[in-house]
């Protein structure tokens, strides 16, 4: 009889550490353990790389500098590649799923149990997306036998299904230990925007109530791709019966969708026709006494409420949408714009 290949039963591992992750995700309540999820995720990404190069016959274990000796673990056992030299070898730099299982790296690290609710708020869209990930991987490597869908309940977190809670849910994430807020917001801050964007880094839902009389078709949920679809037919979408789920636009976890000065001031420039620098930006909120009172200084203008907030984890002021569309608006004429910048306006040029 042929013995059984050793990277099968580590493949097999692997697909139990991902069904142990989302049994302690789904579990309701303070059953629910997002350190435990974080921990046995990590676990079923590692056997899944290993069991991958295993078939290929690559060889996963550690060696001495010398090249001539493995290195050992405390009980003699040959040292494996740990995750992090797993994804070097498998994915390119820039990969939104090497940077999503990097993103749970980092934060297993800081994780603390006493504060797994509030993390897991912040956090559920790179939740999503880390076991997503797992199952498309998983079938892209080894068939579709070996997927997970049947055995698989998909790890969703409702927030909030009553929108005026939303506010509240805003200002648990802002509970978040200055440790783990520090490590989110700077992990993100050094993502490119097309990463943070990828649904691959980041699978942010919408849970929408399908109107209408139920009839035999249907699912309690369906899924749909948002950027599949027109307005109109997104539109179309609220009055069907069950419940649709779609992908949303990326935001930011820590602190939702306030912005830094430089991205802010490229957010305006984005709708208006001229050229909109840092400067300009700092010139305008300082005319609207809005911001830090001076650089660096974590009190603000006397007029800041509502369209910033300081942010411990940058040590800096971040900037609202609020303030976004009032600059807009404020700038969207040549002569609106020189009278509030000063100087006069530069078009921008269109490719």
């Amino acid at each position: 009889m042929t013995r059984r290949p050793t990277w099968k039963y580590t493949l097999a591992e692997a697909r139990r550490q991902a069904l142990v992750a989302v049994d302690f995700y789904n579990r309701p309540g303070d059953r629910r353990s997002f350190s435990d999820f974080i921990i046995h995720m990590h676990l079923a990404w590692q056997n899944l790389l290993h069991a991958d190069l295993m078939r290929k016959e690559v060889e996963i274990y550690y060696r001495e500098s010398n090249g001539r000796r493995f290195k050992r673990n405390p009980d003699n056992s040959k040292k494996t590649w740990d995750l992090s030299k797993c994804l070097r070898e498998e994915f390119d730099n820039n990969d939104p799923i090497r940077k999503n299982i990097e993103f749970f790296i980092g934060l297993r690290n800081c994780v603390e149990h006493r504060f797994d609710k509030i993390i897991l708020n912040s956090t559920a869209a790179e939740a999503h997306a880390y076991i997503i990930n797992f199952e498309t991987e998983l079938v892209n490597r080894f068939g579709v036998d070996e997927s997970l869908s049947n055995e698989l309940k998909f790890p969703i977190f409702v927030q909030s299904l009553n929108p005026s809670n939303y506010e509240e849910q805003r200002k648990l994430r802002r509970k978040l230990p200055k440790e783990t807020s520090t490590f989110i917001a700077k992990f993100q801050y050094d993502l490119s925007d097309e990463i943070r964007s990828d649904k691959r880094f980041a699978y942010r839902l919408l849970l929408l109530p399908m109107k209408g009389p139920k009839t035999e078709a249907d699912l309690a949920l369906n899924f749909v791709r948002q950027d599949e679809l027109t307005e109109d037919e997104q539109q179309a979408l609220l009055g069907k019966e069950g419940s649709i789920i779609i992908a949303e636009k990326y935001r930011n976890v820590a602190y939702g969708e306030e912005m830094r000065p430089k991205a802010a001031a490229k957010a305006v420039e984005k709708f208006i026709d001229f050229k909109f620098s840092i400067n300009d930006f700092t010139k305008v909120r300082k005319k609207w006494e809005i911001g830090p009172i001076k650089s660096g200084s974590d009190k603000e203008l006397p007029k800041s409420k509502g369209y910033c907030l300081y942010s411990p984890a940058f040590n800096s002021f971040l900037y609202k949408p609020k303030l976004i569309e009032r600059m807009t608006e404020e700038l969207n004429t040549r002569e609106k714009y020189e009278k509030l910048v000063e100087h006069p306006a530069i078009e921008k040029t269109h490719s």
